[in-house]
């Protein structure tokens, strides 16, 4: 019996990508590159920026980590194998804010769920912001609300995040109500 598998996308990483700095600018390397940016292909986007994703069973509390490899100084990113898919594009995006923002202060994030709500430290909460703007964007998010649906559901699903990621998208961006 044969099989056909599908050939797995090549992406070339990004040289000197280190003067981006806004998830604008990466939502343009990425239509640059060929990446799906509605909603975007963070895991893409991941390789483009020359970070490698390994995905394992990690504590409930553990979202993910970014770090250094110090053999080959490449960035390495761990996401928990255990969460929702969307939880996991979260993650992702969020160490991607961390390479991009934090890097040259430091060669080890690790993240747990309590910093997902904003009570963590200044650097925790700009990885959460940057992650939120980079998956939903406010012009793409704006004009989901106003042509297709206000229901959060629909939201989350069109994204690919939780409900709970919309909710506080919309608040940062001044939507209100139950649905939006």
């Amino acid at each position: 019996m044969a099989f056909i598998k599908k050939k797995d996308r090549q992406i070339i990483p990004s040289e000197g990508f280190e003067e981006l700095s806004t998830p604008d600018e990466l939502i343009k390397l990425a239509e640059k590159k060929g990446i799906k940016t509605d909603p975007i292909n963070v895991t893409e986007l991941a390789m483009a920026l020359g970070i490698s994703i390994i995905y394992e069973p990690m504590p409930d509390d553990d979202s993910g980590s970014l770090k250094i490899d110090k053999k080959t100084g490449s960035w390495v990113m761990t996401v928990n194998s255990l969460h929702h898919p969307h939880r996991q594009r979260f993650t992702i995006a969020h160490e991607i804010g961390h390479r991009v923002k934090h890097t040259r202060e430091k060669s080890l994030f690790e993240d747990k769920t309590f910093f997902r709500n904003g009570d963590s430290n200044i650097v925790e909460a700009q990885a959460n912001r940057f992650a939120a703007e980079l998956l939903m964007p406010s012009d793409v998010f704006a004009h989901f609300i106003e042509k297709v649906s206000s229901k959060v559901e629909d939201i989350a699903d069109h994204f690919q995040v939780s409900s709970m990621a919309v909710r506080i998208r919309a608040k940062q961006l001044g939507y209100e109500g139950h649905n939006l």
